[in-house]
């Protein structure tokens, strides 16, 4: 990458790194969650196509450590609701399999933590219709996750698990910045305004994470 693509893909980062930092400011906004998977996939896509080697780095602004503990947040919510549907159907087997916490989630070693995660995705995806239509869990809660670790494990040095759509994994870096750069502005930057006086502290966050620095 060029310099000035890789000053914009630090802003992709930073992004990133700020919405996983406050889940409780805008969740209740689920185009916010289509939007950031959105930005993720097209960033992994960008780091794809330059055989990055993201093993044990630290994203701008974000820690593997803030990461693990953004995605233990996650799970926590998606797993809570797989464990009320648990409870109320009277399956004892995926009760236990969803009853971790988010201190017991991000409390575990990574060599568990991975797999942990894996197992709550599959499960919410195989109990997908009944946890959508009943219990609120949506699509993008559920591949917004998967982004996360997909990042997450890059930073281990390990695999992805869940694979970059096709249409993005044969793209130039050019189409991908284009890309990210619709998703931010014709997307992003639109629904963030809703907080613009709502809640000015945490708009003006995101303004100054959007700010491509010229290193």
């Amino acid at each position: 990458m060029n310099k000035n693509q890789n000053n914009r893909k630090e802003m992709h980062d930073a992004v990133i790194a700020y919405l996983n930092r406050k889940p409780e400011k805008w969740s209740s906004i689920p185009k916010i969650a289509v939007f950031k998977t959105e930005l993720s996939t097209v960033n992994l896509a960008i780091e794809q196509s330059q055989e990055s080697q993201l093993a044990a780095q630290v994203h701008v602004g974000e820690s593997k450590q803030q990461l693990k503990e953004t995605i233990a947040l996650k799970a926590d919510i998606l797993n809570d609701a797989a464990e009320a549907l648990a409870v109320v159907t009277g399956d004892a087997k995926l009760e236990s399999k969803m009853a971790a916490s988010y201190s017991d989630l991000k409390e575990m070693r990574n060599g568990d933590f991975m797999p942990k995660i894996k197992e709550v995705i599959a499960e919410v995806e195989t109990h997908q219709e009944v946890l959508t239509t009943e219990y609120g869990v949506t699509e993008a809660q559920i591949e917004d996750l998967k982004a996360d670790l997909n990042r997450f494990l890059e930073m281990s040095g390990e695999p992805r698990a869940y694979q970059i759509a096709s249409t993005q994994a044969t793209k130039s870096l050019a189409d991908l910045f284009s890309e990210a750069h619709d998703i931010l502005t014709t997307k992003l930057d639109k629904v963030m305004k809703i907080f613009k006086r709502r809640d000015p502290d945490f708009y003006n966050g995101y303004l100054a994470a959007r700010v491509v620095v010229d290193r």
